[in-house]
């Protein structure tokens, strides 16, 4: 009882909260879904995330880069053993699978990967410079495993959280520019090389290959029909209409089903959560932590605004989860990850 009392003392409670509201409206739109397996499913990974958030916020400095470093060689490994399977969906190898399970490794490496990051920012800080070509090594050697499966969004993704660590360590504007040129560079690539890139973006400026304005179509649709309260849960068309729609169109089911206010609120929890981290931040003086923090939270942020601009056709779309709120296991894990990790960096107890 006393170890209970002294996590919950220690422990961001605010954070830890919104979190958890953050969960619970995925969950309750996880029982719109006709598929009793699905809801099965992710009441299950939302379980296991909750015990992965509340064990990593109670973790040392110490042994969150321990474990972040040892899941960063296993979950590398994994990325290159993908290459080599012949498991594809939708054309692309980002999955393992393990019996009934998928396995979606470069989700998981996000958050890993900022907290490896920023120790090697901060280490260089301290004159250890030998820490940033290693860093810069395997940043590229993992960009190039992502673009390989192809994954474009989860490497925007990760590089623009990989330069906003470097901005925050004091990178100049400079080389903050030439990063943004970079990932634009990349964007121009990608729509060379993979077809369904290219088609995407084409769909989405009005040329040919019309499969993801169909997709828009749906979501801006589903939003129209849900109005202010919704039709009700349950009672929308999209998730019957769009594969997948629990996922990567979550955002419009809830606008469906459960209508703006609904969505208002998830997207007040989610600019909470983010103002909440970054005023903590502000408390700080810990350079390790700073880089940290930011990335986690830039990266979190990012992933809602690309979710949420893709439904509303803001963007083309890039297949990416609504953290905590959309059905997946690995995006379910990733995210646990990132808020036990923001957790354990803003806990009173490891405050030296």
């Amino acid at each position: 009882m006393n170890y209970l009392i002294n996590w919950w003392v220690s422990v961001d409670r605010i954070n830890l909260i919104l979190i958890l509201l953050l969960g619970f409206t995925g969950l309750i739109l996880s029982f719109s879904i006709d598929e009793y397996f699905s809801i099965n499913r992710h009441t299950f990974f939302f379980i296991i995330s909750c015990f992965l958030v509340f064990f990593i916020a109670d973790l040392n400095n110490k042994n969150i880069r321990r474990i972040s470093f040892f899941s960063f060689i296993i979950l590398f490994i994994l990325i290159i053993l993908i290459l080599f399977l012949d498991y594809e969906v939708k054309g692309a190898k980002r999955w393992i699978q393990i019996f009934n399970f998928t396995i979606q490794p470069s989700e998981i490496i996000k958050p890993i990967f900022v907290i490896l990051t920023a120790w090697c920012i901060s280490r260089s800080i301290e004159d250890k410079k030998f820490y940033l070509p290693f860093l810069f090594l395997f940043f590229f050697l993992l960009l190039g495993l992502i673009l390989m499966q192809p994954d474009l969004g989860m490497t925007v993704l990760v590089s623009s959280t990989f330069f906003c660590q470097l901005f925050v360590a004091g990178l100049s504007i400079f080389l903050v520019l030439l990063a943004f040129t970079f990932i634009i560079g990349i964007a121009i690539f990608s729509y060379f090389i993979f077809d369904h890139v290219q088609s995407r973006i084409n769909s989405f400026f009005g040329g040919t290959g019309g499969s993801d304005t169909y997709q828009i179509d749906l979501s801006l649709k589903a939003f129209k029909n849900g109005g202010l309260f919704g039709k009700g849960p349950g009672q929308g068309i999209l998730k019957e209409r769009i594969p997948d729609a629990n996922t990567d169109f979550i955002f419009a089911v809830a606008g469906e089903e459960l209508g703006f206010i609904f969505c208002l609120v998830i997207i007040i929890i989610i600019l909470l959560i983010i103002v909440r981290t970054l005023l903590n931040v502000l408390k700080l003086e810990n350079p390790y932590k700073i880089i940290a923090i930011s990335g986690l939270i830039c990266s979190f942020g990012l992933q809602c605004l690309i979710n949420i601009f893709s439904s509303l056709g803001l963007i083309p779309t890039k297949g990416m989860t609504l953290p905590f709120v959309s059905y997946g296991g690995s995006s379910m894990v990733s995210i646990a990850l990132l808020f036990g990790f923001l957790l354990s960096l803003t806990n009173k107890k490891n405050e030296n």
